[in-house]
């Protein structure tokens, strides 16, 4: 199964909520307790994202993190090389950095598995805050329900392609 990690959860649900605040700071306190996250791991994520300029972090009475660039020009991609290192996305052992299985040399899934990473890597780096914030939560929820039955039903979805 992939998924993000928590970290990386936590870094876009912080920076989604930035995004919608018009430029208004907002503490790692305020953010966990609207969301249900741990404070002091939410606080070193924020730290790590100031780190790396994608928040400012403000001092003072008024203080928390903003936003430090357009929302449009943060990607999911970005967030998960901050918060975990370079974003990898390995289907199987075989598209890791650490080489082969077994059955690398006769292998017939190796290259459509490539090609599946890669365009989840693709989709990764064009999904922005912005486009996050977009989002209508009911029809991701639509969305995505219809996906998880065309799955579990094993009926034939559209191949992506550019």
């Amino acid at each position: 199964m992939l998924k993000l990690s928590k970290k990386v959860d936590y870094a876009l649900i912080a920076l989604t909520h930035l995004a919608r605040q018009d430029e208004r700071a907002s503490s790692a306190r305020e953010v966990a307790s609207i969301y249900g996250i741990p404070q002091d791991l939410l606080a070193k994520v924020l730290q790590k994202l100031a780190r790396s300029g994608l928040v400012v972090s403000h001092q003072g009475m008024k203080g928390g993190y903003s936003l430090a660039r357009p929302a449009e020009a943060i990607t999911v991609a970005r967030v998960i090389e901050v918060v975990e290192g370079q974003p990898s996305l390995s289907l199987t052992q075989c598209l890791t950095d650490l080489g082969a299985c077994e059955q690398f040399d006769t292998c017939n899934i190796k290259s459509p598995l490539q090609r599946l990473n890669d365009e989840v890597l693709l989709m990764l780096s064009r999904t922005t805050i912005a486009s996050m914030c977009d989002d209508d939560h009911a029809s991701f929820r639509g969305e995505r329900t219809a996906v998880a039955v065309a799955v579990a039903d094993d009926v034939q979805l559209p191949v992506i392609q550019d």
